[in-house]
């Protein structure tokens, strides 16, 4: 069992990781965060492609100090 990486880019995956990964992208069922990205980045496309142009806004973290 192991993860191979090849110069140009290349990533095998063999024996226990090959059938985790299989089983993974079969049975595995994403994340509702996942799920809302895809979503918003649709319409970002969707956007651009209409306008040539998007606006993006960046919120600040909350730090919590002390």
């Amino acid at each position: 069992m192991s993860i191979k990486s090849h110069a140009f880019g290349r990533v095998t995956l063999t024996d226990e990781d090959a059938k985790k990964f299989k089983n993974q992208v079969r049975y595995g069922k994403p994340k509702a965060a996942a799920v809302k990205s895809v979503k918003n980045g649709v319409v970002l496309v969707r956007e651009f492609e209409k306008a040539g142009k998007i606006r993006l806004s960046i919120k600040r973290a909350k730090v919590k100090v002390g």
